[in-house]
């Protein structure tokens, strides 16, 4: 396994990018079990002392799987009593007290260091229920989950939205309140609302096809596809896609709600759902690469325009 620990400097006083320091810590299958075991405690170590320095740390830990495996070795070798699967029975403690080593503190010299905690955890044969995936979802505020059929059809990132989860959405709400951003909260739930109603009815669309569906179903389909293609998609090879600010992204979320509630007005006044989706959406979907990481309001021109155009389809 291999855990990565990065601690970004203050920010320099003529506004260029942040130094960031490097530490990787690996243990590869191969090594003593002891080793693997200590893997993830040294990389904690050495982020709380960068945190104690004052400093913001991420320690990326790829991956805790391989880590319960040396537990699990470890504890077979001593003769402790196994519990699922042959792990130890105190393995829920132990990735409860390694996740538990992330905060943010203040240093006994007044300054204020973090230490976030990002764990990859591989299941065998993608079994979301077995003992360390289980473990880890108990304790974790939030949780990304990747699909294999978001891959295949090149979907990147391969994010599930279905299955990824967030605790501090309470928080997080507030705050994009006090920053500004007061309808992030009903923004976030219109678009989880989108892709819900797209889920559920791709089965349908693929047993009877898109035609057979009700206008407005028709327009959900349609919606869930916006969304992924436009907001959700990312290319990590693209200077303008790669990275995406949080101002774009509220406006390439506000600009596909606003160019599909101008769908359902078109259908609920008659136009017919084949004409809308003969539509040429291209210049929403290619907005998040057409604009750079923060230009929002190229993207609310896009929006303008692609509403514009909306506004010329008869039925």
């Amino acid at each position: 396994m291999a855990l990565v620990v990065q601690a970004v400097l203050p920010q320099p006083a003529d506004g260029s990018v942040p130094t960031r320091l490097t530490v990787t810590i690996a243990n590869t299958s191969n090594m003593p079990m002891m080793a693997r075991e200590a893997s993830v405690h040294t990389g904690v170590t050495v982020a709380e002392y960068f945190r104690d320095m004052g400093l913001d740390v991420v320690v990326i830990a790829d991956s805790t799987s391989r880590w319960a495996e040396a537990l699990r070795e470890f504890a077979s070798r001593t003769g402790a009593l196994p519990a699922e699967e042959g792990y130890p029975a105190g393995l829920a403690s132990a990735i409860a007290a390694f996740y538990e080593r992330a905060a943010a503190v203040t240093t006994l010299g007044g300054d204020r260091g973090s230490v976030t905690v990002i764990g990859a955890v591989s299941p065998p044969g993608g079994d979301m229920t077995e003992p360390v995936t289980a473990h880890t979802e108990r304790f974790v505020r939030c949780l990304w989950t990747l699909d294999r059929d978001l891959a295949y059809a090149r979907h990147y990132p391969a994010v599930s939205w279905a299955g990824s989860f967030s605790r501090d959405v309470p928080v997080l709400a507030a705050g994009h309140r006090a920053a500004g951003d007061p309808a992030w909260s009903r923004r976030r739930d219109r678009v989880g609302a989108a892709l819900a109603e797209a889920d559920r009815l791709a089965d349908l669309v693929d047993l009877i096809g898109i035609a057979a569906l009700p206008a407005r179903e028709r327009i959900r389909v349609l919606a869930g596809h916006l969304v992924r293609e436009g907001v959700l998609q990312q290319s990590a090879l693209s200077e303008r896609d790669a990275y995406c600010g949080p101002e774009k992204t509220a406006a390439l979320a506000d600009a596909v709600l606003a160019v599909v509630g101008r769908c359902r007005e078109l259908v609920d006044s008659g136009v017919s759902a084949a004409s809308v989706e003969e539509v040429d959406f291209g210049p929403l979907l290619r907005a998040r690469e057409d604009t750079g990481p923060h230009d929002a309001t190229g993207v609310a021109a896009r929006r303008d325009a692609m509403l514009s155009r909306l506004g010329e389809v008869r039925s």
